[in-house]
């Protein structure tokens, strides 16, 4: 679901964000805290909407002078700040160019970027995988295995469960399997 920045805007601080919204970003910078963690602010415009960007995982500044699109688990509205809204973008969100901002002009829409920042892809692994999608996998590759009438060991359960994880993270990459035809098959049915 396509939402825009005011939407974001309009969700109730403290909640996640679900669907996308695109919008520029600007005035990236990283904060040092006083226990030497760092974390990324940027400011995010769409049609006269502005907010303040967090993140603790992710450098923004990659993204300064670009219209991205935000999508995915991770967003979450945060309380206002001297008068302007909030947001939190998590490592679980997707966000990917769609445009350029020039000083004198609108956006100028481009080719979507060849790669999206954050989410694993078919080919890389993703660095950390939540203990909760970990739990999950097991569970589900446990009941697979048990209905398969298998003997179940811990190599069997180990190798189902990290292709269900990984079957997941081409799914979040945006890699879907194509949709089935419609049309009759050559194949001699068996």
């Amino acid at each position: 679901m396509n939402n825009t920045l005011q939407d974001l805007v309009n969700t109730q601080p403290g909640s996640y964000f679900s669907g996308s919204f695109q919008a520029s970003v600007s005035e990236c910078k990283s904060i040092n805290t006083k226990t030497g963690k760092t974390f990324y602010k940027a400011t995010l415009t769409e049609g006269g909407v502005e907010v303040s960007a967090m993140s603790f995982s992710r450098d923004l500044a990659p993204f300064e002078g670009k219209v991205m699109k935000f999508t995915g688990m991770g967003i979450k509205r945060g309380d206002d700040f001297q008068g302007k809204p909030q947001v939190t973008v998590g490592d679980k969100s997707i966000i990917s160019q769609l445009g350029v901002v020039t000083q004198w002009a609108a956006p100028v829409p481009t080719q979507p970027a060849p790669s999206v920042t954050g989410m694993p892809t078919p080919y890389t692994q993703s660095s950390r995988i939540e203990g909760v999608t970990v739990g999950m996998a097991i569970n589900k590759a446990v009941d697979i295995n048990i209905s398969s009438g298998v003997h179940i060991d811990d190599n069997l359960v180990w190798k189902t469960a990290s292709m269900l994880i990984r079957v997941a993270q081409k799914l979040q990459a945006g890699n879907l399997a194509p949709e089935p035809s419609d049309e009759p098959s050559e194949e001699e049915p068996y």
